[in-house]
């Protein structure tokens, strides 16, 4: 029994945000004050497919639907004798969806980068007090989008199908080729910082629950470029598409595009986990997470609900391969997709995504030094 508490001690306290899920935070909240070696290393690795989608997330989507999403996520983290701790965490996640109607297929991939400060305010008896700060930077790579259908009319492109396209000048006068532009390229970035508090027992057992309020706040900026959205020729915006002009129906496509201004989320998490040791070499915890969002500068959709609360629920098997390494499996669900989870997937396009419960499974392991 001691044995694997302890190496579970380990990788709580080094694992956080989304197909984007920050373990260093997750792990932290249940188990941040009992290790008993200073260093630790630790890598895991997210999933979700068709296979992984028990709670029929995609039966749920009409037009796009996620495919398969992946994340990998390294950490460091160092506990001083003075009882400050630092972690430095990396995520690399990418996804691709598919829909009914061009584009078909779309692709992405995020990297994020995270600084933890944390230390012990006081304890007691019972109980452990931490406060912590942490900064975050999220980065999208740029996707590009050739051709995009409005109703049975396909615009933009190297597609077959577009019946409208804009034709790339500068390699036409250079070599002669015919070669059409995307409709659009967009890429994304995430700024954010906060703190927390925290509550955790000094004995563990299924009732001595770890109690953490954070607070959060994230500049987000979208941004695109698109020559076709942004011509002002008159002849291709009065070509009839569908019965209506080619400007109205680009017109109507950049209003429901993200915004180019930056905006904020606020975001406040509340969360409760306890760990349960099932023999020397098993252990299970669980740990449910209230999140609330509140958006400034948000220009919304009004065709379309925006959502603003997730309650996430995590069951954690940990299985020690060794006194210094420990495997684990989480498996980790949500009421509305990955809100809270990652600022970057949110805006006044993707919002109906949020909609429906949400599932995904982790795998990772944790070296003690």
């Amino acid at each position: 029994m001691r044995h694997l508490t302890t190496i579970v001690k380990g990788i709580f306290i080094v694992f956080s945000s989304s197909l984007f899920s920050n373990q260093y935070t997750y792990l932290d909240k249940t188990l941040s004050n009992n290790l008993e070696k200073p260093f630790l290393v630790s890598f895991s690795l997210g999933k979700f497919d068709d296979s992984l989608d028990l709670l029929n997330y995609g039966d749920k989507l009409t037009s796009t639907k996620p495919k398969e999403a992946s994340i990998e996520n390294i950490f460091f983290s160092y506990k001083f004798k003075n009882k400050i701790k630092i972690g430095i965490e990396r995520n690399d996640s990418s996804g691709r969806v598919e829909r009914t109607t061009f584009p078909k297929s779309l692709e992405t991939a995020v990297s994020s980068d995270t600084l933890h400060i944390s230390f012990n305010l006081t304890d007691n008896s019972t109980r452990f007090f931490d406060f912590g700060l942490f900064y975050n930077e999220e980065k999208q790579d740029p996707v590009v989008i050739d051709c995009y259908a409005f109703g049975n009319s396909v615009v933009g492109g190297s597609c077959d199908e577009a019946k409208l396209r804009l034709l790339d000048s500068g390699i036409y006068k250079s070599t002669g080729e015919l070669v059409y532009l995307p409709v659009l390229q967009t890429s994304g970035s995430s700024e954010s910082y906060g703190f927390f508090l925290r509550s955790s027992p000094k004995s563990l057992d299924l009732f001595s629950l770890t109690h953490t309020l954070s607070l959060k706040n994230t500049e987000i900026l979208q941004t695109y470029t698109s020559e076709i959205l942004s011509t002002t020729d008159s002849f291709i915006r009065q070509i009839k598409l569908d019965g209506r002009s080619a400007g109205s129906l680009l017109d109507s496509f950049k209003e429901e595009l993200p915004q180019t201004t930056p905006w904020n989320e606020i975001e406040f998490k509340y969360s409760a986990s306890t760990l349960y040791t099932l023999s020397n070499r098993l252990a299970i915890s669980g740990m449910y997470t209230f999140v609330n969002i509140k958006r400034k500068n948000y220009q919304d959709n009004p065709a379309k609900e925006d959502f603003n609360q997730n309650h996430l629920f995590d069951l954690t098997l940990f299985y020690s391969l060794h006194k210094n390494i420990i495997l684990y499996g989480r498996l980790s669900a949500s009421t509305n997709y990955i809100l809270g989870e990652s600022s970057l997937a949110y805006n006044r396009k993707s919002n109906h995504l949020f909609d429906h419960p949400y599932g995904q499974f982790y795998i990772g392991t944790l070296i003690n030094f």
